[in-house]
């Protein structure tokens, strides 16, 4: 009796583990909208809330677009005094940036978490009478996990480092 009740359990687990053993890493992707919060700090900091859309998948690279919110602290001409930036006194303002992301490796781009990661664009900022486009480039290293989703950026640009991560 014993043994005909453990072969039938197995008879009913069988099934249930071949489906469910593919399911993980056959059907996987990157999502095609994600959210994040980036921080860099160079001649100021900036904080930002962003989105990004996949516009272009290609076998080992995307193509991604952003936009956001952002914070600016310029903390040097506080400390200084002077308008190094020239966005005038308060020594904080509002943006929007704006960018395009392009990532790329060895492995089919669905089938990998590590990216190289080439980020161009302008982040507009607001203030009282005028709108001032600052340009954006960096280069730096992506981890995006295709199963949970999870985003982790670090990046260099021109006078700044920064990371990321998504919400």
């Amino acid at each position: 009796m014993q043994k005909s009740l453990l072969i039938i359990s197995f008879l009913i687990l069988i099934p249930y583990v071949s489906v469910h053993g593919q399911e993980i890493d056959s059907l996987s992707s990157h999502s095609d909208f994600n959210g994040y919060f980036d921080a860099r700090i160079g001649l100021a900091f900036q904080g930002s809330l962003n989105l990004e859309t996949h516009v272009f998948k290609g076998r080992n690279s995307a193509f991604l677009l952003n936009t956001g919110i952002s914070y600016l602290w310029n903390y040097i001409d506080w400390i200084t005094g002077l308008d190094l930036l020239n966005i005038g006194n308060p020594y904080h303002v509002f943006g929007f940036p704006t960018t395009a992301t392009v990532l790329l490796g060895s492995l089919p781009y669905d089938q990998r978490s590590k990216h190289l990661d080439i980020n161009v664009g302008l982040i507009n900022y607001v203030d009282t009478n005028q709108i001032i486009s600052i340009p954006r480039a960096t280069i730096g290293y992506r981890y995006q996990n295709p199963q949970t989703g999870k985003i982790f950026r670090i990046y260099g640009g021109f006078l700044s480092i920064g990371m990321s991560f998504n919400l």
